[in-house]
């Protein structure tokens, strides 16, 4: 888009953001999606003191469309355990009203929520979380290839359309890749995936083994009464979780809801061994259920390493945008990690 870009990053003017953000991503691939979250907030007691009642549940939302605009990355001044401290950039969003609309919006399953009173502007030490290199793409162009991988179902056949894998399933069960020659996920600390049912499915567990049979799980629970979390019929899902040591508690929002997702390793999940398995585990199998087959559809499965922007001031707000500057208070140095380890 001639004129938008300059030396001073973008210039949005009297602009349609929405179509700036889709012409940038799918043209130049300037504008990405980014993962909003605002971590728990505990109540405090009469001294400011934060307790263990939670006040304010975790937003974690993927699939935000960003264009960030580095000043700095990483500037490699040396910390503990081969971190490097600082950077600085500013990020340009649609505006809280089109992030949170119900029909239009930035996404209809992760981003509905027009009725959620804890959720009405990104505030300051909100972060942004951004892919800053894949280290792992668990491939769904193929169905079966030692080098790259093999996907298996535990009822049920697997298809792909070059884009995604399908598992056409006969009854509740697992949808299995298992790695091939190229293993490494030692660097990253986030595991995406988009997910796609043609019925009301449910997300129960998803359970990462690594080659010593350590196993990490992910167990969906804790949504609204009686409410499962359901893929959509229909429409592709995006999940996104923490990928990392010490973790024992994230959400997946769906329609406004938040699903509690516990994560147990059983003390023993080794992250500097390779991958073995990743499994997505699903119900809501109706047989016969007057469908003539029911399908699970998997693509644009990574682990990759992030980046965490905190928003640190609004530079800006329009009716079609916001623009925040934004700092990097934290990232690691893989090298000497994978050495201190």
């Amino acid at each position: 888009m001639p004129g938008l870009i300059g030396s001073q990053g973008v210039r949005p003017g009297a602009l349609n953001m929405g179509r700036v953000f889709r012409a940038l991503r799918y043209r130049s691939d300037q504008a990405q999606y980014v993962v909003y979250h605002r971590p728990t907030i505990y109540k405090t007691d009469d001294y400011g003191v934060p307790s263990g009642t939670v006040g304010s549940q975790e937003l974690l939302l993927p699939d935000l469309p960003a264009i960030i605009r580095p000043a700095v990355t990483a500037d490699y001044q040396q910390q503990r355990q081969g971190s490097n401290i600082i950077g600085a950039a500013r990020i340009y969003t649609p505006n809280i009203t089109t992030i949170k609309s119900s029909t239009g919006g930035i996404g209809a399953h992760n981003f509905s929520q027009p009725l959620n009173p804890n959720f009405n502007e990104i505030e300051g030490w909100d972060r942004l979380i951004t892919n800053y290199r894949t280290i792992r793409t668990l491939r769904t162009d193929v169905t079966s290839s030692v080098a790259n991988g093999t996907w298996t179902a535990s009822h049920g056949a697997i298809t792909t359309d070059g884009e995604s894998v399908t598992n056409t399933t006969t009854a509740n069960g697992n949808t299995i890749f298992t790695a091939g020659n190229i293993r490494n996920i030692l660097e990253a600390d986030r595991f995406k995936f988009r997910i796609k049912t043609n019925f009301d499915a449910e997300l129960t567990v998803i359970t990462i083994v690594n080659q010593s049979n350590h196993t990490l799980t992910y167990t969906v629970t804790n949504g609204p009464p009686g409410v499962n979390l359901y893929e959509h019929s229909g429409d592709w899902f995006t999940v996104d979780l923490p990928f990392i040591s010490g973790t024992t508690a994230t959400s997946i929002y769906s329609v406004g809801d938040q699903y509690t997702v516990t994560v147990a390793d059983g003390g023993n999940f080794d992250y500097e061994k390779e991958l073995k398995t990743v499994t997505i585990a699903n119900t809501g199998y109706n047989s016969p259920g007057g469908q003539s087959s029911y399908t699970v559809s998997l693509k644009e499965m990574e682990f990759y390493k992030s980046v965490s922007w905190h928003v640190h001031s609004l530079k800006d707000m329009t009716d079609g945008y916001m623009i925040f500057d934004c700092v990097r208070t934290q990232g690691r140095n893989d090298s000497r990690r994978r050495a201190y380890e």
